[in-house]
């Protein structure tokens, strides 16, 4: 059986238990936060030294010149530039270059203008109920000799 000192410190044990556990928690949530901030931390400073090289490379005149000669296709004076092309690439970028010209839907690329037209002219220009509405009849002259539209109030009697 219990006695009331075994309940007393089963009751405090209990209350430390509560008061502790959001604590540990907390600080167990911090601790995972840091680590992950800190990798956070390590993977921008990588990334800036990873610029600051790309930086300094391009403080070296060879790497200019090698970069000029590879992207832009620049020579030296006097030099004779070749470009060989491989038929198959060549055959694969002429076939890209023609299915590019069709657009989703199937049909062939217009320019904006012809687009726009094309949609006034389905939005409403071929509709034949426009054609055959009504004309709007003219306004009436009234005695002020206005040509103002003559409104016609009924006050029920």
């Amino acid at each position: 059986m219990l006695t009331w000192r075994t309940a007393v410190i089963v009751i405090v044990v209990i209350s430390a238990f509560a008061v502790v556990t959001p604590t540990v928690r907390a600080y167990l949530d911090q601790q995972a936060m840091l680590n992950s901030l800190r990798a956070d931390a390590a993977t921008a400073q990588a990334e800036v030294d990873d610029l600051t090289a790309e930086v300094a490379r391009w403080d070296d005149p060879a790497y200019v010149v090698a970069q000029a000669r590879e992207r832009l296709a620049y020579v030296f004076p006097g030099e004779t530039p070749y470009r060989v092309v491989d038929p198959e690439v060549a055959a694969d970028q002429q076939e890209d270059a023609a299915a590019s010209e069709v657009d989703a839907a199937g049909t062939p690329l217009q320019p904006w203008y012809d687009t726009l037209w094309d949609s006034m002219v389905d939005a409403g220009g071929d509709d034949p109920a426009v054609e055959d509405a009504p004309a709007a009849e003219p306004a009436t002259v009234d005695s002020t000799g206005t040509n103002e539209p003559v409104t016609t109030v009924d006050f029920g009697g």
